[in-house]
């Protein structure tokens, strides 16, 4: 499916009513998952739908009506409820066109555009007395580790853990062993700072078995983070 023809047949909003054949719900769904728009889109339409049931569920001073045995589909748009409903829309639509899809475009811009990201290698056979290492990075920005993994053939996978300066797991990297050695004793991890903190960082390597089952420690990195 194209995005224009998407755009025709109204699909967010077919495909969140489920009026959609299956063909061609797949179809759209194909196309939602390679269309940043789209899968806005449908993200908003089901936000405002979440709401609308809350709005819906809260007490309200109706007129008894008897209930008909079947629901009928989109009851919740009819005229008692549509100053609420709207109310709701606006505020959601408000949200995603003001901040959501504003930080959404920044943020792929970045990725897009070409930088020089700070960089530092990590050797496991640091030897005594060697100046410690010392990252400069600018606050919010990623920086590249150049990382020395010794290898070994009964590990079937690596696992790499990022320690804050109090010793917190900011977060771990499941790493194929191939990986580690086709890199030539420099593997290559771009980090993004979890924190806005500088002090001394430690990246854990542990060695991993059969189902990713964490196994021994192979390998620790201390570092200096300071950022400018």
């Amino acid at each position: 499916m194209e995005h224009r023809e998407a755009l025709e047949l109204m699909a967010a909003e077919k495909y969140l009513l489920d009026e959609f054949p299956p063909a061609l719900r797949d179809e759209f769904e194909e196309h939602m998952f390679g269309c940043r728009e789209c899968a806005l889109d449908v993200r908003t339409l089901s936000a405002f739908v979440e709401q609308s049931k809350k709005v819906l569920g809260a007490p309200a001073e109706v007129a008894a009506r008897p209930t008909p045995e079947k629901p009928q589909r989109l009851a919740w748009l009819r005229p008692a409820f549509a100053v609420p409903l709207f109310a709701v829309l606006l505020a959601v639509i408000g949200y995603q066109a003001l901040v959501e899809r504003p930080a959404l475009r920044k943020t792929v811009a970045d990725l897009q555009r070409p930088a020089v990201l700070s960089s530092a290698y990590l050797s496991s056979g640091m030897a005594r007395g060697e100046k410690e290492t010392v990252v400069n990075a600018t606050p919010g920005q990623p920086f590249v580790l150049f990382v020395d993994i010794p290898t070994s053939s009964r590990f079937a996978s690596y696992q790499a853990e990022m320690l804050s300066p109090a010793g917190a797991t900011l977060w771990s990297l499941n790493i194929p062993a191939d990986v580690v050695e086709s890199a030539h004793d420099s593997l290559p991890l771009r980090v993004a700072p979890a924190t806005r903190q500088s002090g001394e960082f430690t990246l854990v390597v542990h060695g991993a078995v059969a189902g990713n089952a964490q196994g021994p420690e192979i390998a620790r990195y201390a570092f200096n983070l300071q950022l400018h």
